[in-house]
């Protein structure tokens, strides 16, 4: 008797087609009992409670809280830390001075504003709230997220823990010193991996810096700076180009590679201290801004009036006019908390104050946001090499259909070099927004129209291989941004221009 393999080989080499279909079936149905499979067994999820702290503890989670991926980390530190800087400079009403250095294992940037005071930097070490003088408000301003210190005590710990992994036993640790107000505090972040949670040590010792806020960020000592090099300092020099009161100075491992004087220490801008102004919010803006304020009024126990917040607006600081807004919304003597509502928002009431407010208001003029100016960019333009007979400045400037002004900057021209044959200069390229710079281009997209400012240069022949010097800055009392990481601003299409 042939056993299976011989029968299928006779029966394939025979002429009876039907016997050979037979065997195969046979042999099909023999190998499906003897393979027949057990049944898999079944996973079970279970949702899992997970600590919102941790959010800032992994890379993956960092990554999302600050918008760039980890190679953009140390262009992070420094845009933040500058945007800080300078407004807590102008917040102090003195012009910036502000010294960054960069060595193997830190990142200090040391400024001349009225420093921090340990409330706030005790308050910025609770991960269970977001701190920001900023975020509620309406107005022309450098940032606005709330999260900026908190996810830079981090980067210390995840990039020595995740990315470098100093030996299977390491304590994982991020440190950053902050020196303001006479007093040194020396921050460690690292993470409770039972509790999954941040755990932080403070200690804080005397130090001889009164003036301003020094920040040091330990940063790993192997970290790839040859290659970040070139973009962190471009990033720097980007800063003496949007704020002409700022004097500049940047040292790269003890050589310094910028040292700039401010060309109008007296320059004028919407400043910090400057009062928000009614027509550039909307219910929904206004409503949010009142939340904030009743729940500060709440924790520290104070019950302010109606009148004393709309005191705080344009236009609205004389007893005359504050009597008319509260008349006519019905509100005086009222507290904030009381007219904000109890039980629920009282919608139809800030509704009623919000068209009160602008009626008794004038608008603010696109003027009044500051311009950066011909002359300081042409400066700049000059100093980098650029030839001055390119040198071209528009300015543009409006209001949005919601009320908003804008004010928009260009500059353009042709490096020196690019003008010899044979000499290549690669383009000098600067973007920002209300006098901050992109770590990226923000301007994707212009309005619906799909384009954006790479693909209009483009048009042009203003590529990145061009010798060109080009400049765009947008300010604006309300920026809006498609990310976290402020990489992308939304632009509209209802802007108007008046022929002023």
């Amino acid at each position: 008797m042939p056993n299976a393999s011989e029968a299928f080989q006779q029966a394939k080499r025979g002429d009876s087609e039907p016997r050979f279909l037979q065997i195969v079936a046979k042999l099909g149905r023999t190998l499906r009992k003897k393979t027949k499979a057990r049944a898999e067994p079944k996973l079970t999820r279970v949702a899992f409670t997970v600590s919102r702290l941790m959010e800032f503890c992994t890379l993956r989670e960092l990554q999302n809280q600050t918008g760039h991926s980890i190679h953009d980390w140390p262009l992070v530190v420094l845009k933040e830390l500058m945007d800080n800087a300078l407004d807590a400079c102008e917040e102090a009403e003195v012009a910036p001075t502000v010294l960054i250095a960069v060595a193997d294992g830190s990142i200090t940037i040391q400024d001349n504003g009225g420093g921090i005071e340990t409330s706030t930097i005790k308050s910025i070490l609770d991960y269970t709230i977001r701190v920001s003088s900023r975020e509620a408000y309406v107005s022309p301003t450098r940032g606005a997220q709330g999260n900026a210190l908190k996810t830079i005590l981090a980067m210390g710990y995840v990039l020595e823990r995740e990315v470098f992994k100093e030996g299977d036993n390491a304590e994982a640790a991020g440190v950053t010193i902050i020196e303001t107000r006479g007093s040194k505090h020396r921050i460690e972040f690292r993470v409770d991996h039972v509790n999954n949670e941040p755990k932080i040590a403070h200690d804080i010792v005397s130090s001889p810096i009164d003036v301003g806020t020094k920040i040091a960020i330990k940063w790993p000592a192997k970290w790839e700076w040859e290659w970040q090099g070139a973009r962190f300092k471009a990033l720097v020099e980007s800063y003496a180009w949007v704020n002409p009161h700022l004097t500049l100075c940047g040292m790269w491992q003890g050589e310094k590679f910028i040292d700039v004087a401010a060309t109008d220490p007296a320059w004028k801008k919407w400043n910090p201290r400057n009062p928000t102004s009614a027509h550039w919010y909307d219910q929904t803006r206004l409503q949010r801004y009142l939340a904030a304020h009743v729940a500060r009024d709440r924790e520290r126990g104070q019950h302010r009036t109606v009148r004393e917040f709309i005191a705080e607006f344009r236009g609205l600081s004389g007893t005359a006019v504050q009597r008319k807004v509260l008349e006519e919304v019905g509100c005086s003597h009222q507290s904030l908390s009381q007219f904000f509502g109890v039980e629920q928002v009282n919608r139809n009431g800030i509704a009623k104050l919000l068209a009160s407010m602008r009626k008794h208001t004038k608008p603010v003029a696109p003027k009044h946001l500051g311009a950066i100016g011909s002359e300081h960019l042409k400066k700049r333009f000059l100093a980098v090499g650029g030839n001055a007979d390119t040198f071209k400045y528009q300015q543009r400037k409006g209001t949005t259909s919601e009320g908003i002004p804008y004010l928009i900057e260009f500059a353009f021209g042709l490096h020196q070099s690019g003008l010899t044959k044979g000499n290549s200069t690669s383009r000098n390229f600067i973007t920002g927004a209300n006098w901050s710079v992109g770590i990226n281009n923000p301007f994707r997209a212009f309005g619906s129209t799909g384009e954006g400012l790479e693909s209009t240069l483009a048009k042009v022949r203003a590529n990145a291989s061009q010798p060109v010097i080009c400049v765009l800055h947008l300010a604006s009392a309300y920026v809006q941004y498609a990310d976290r990481g402020k990489s992308s601003i939304i632009l509209t299409d209802d802007a108007s221009q008046p022929d002023d």
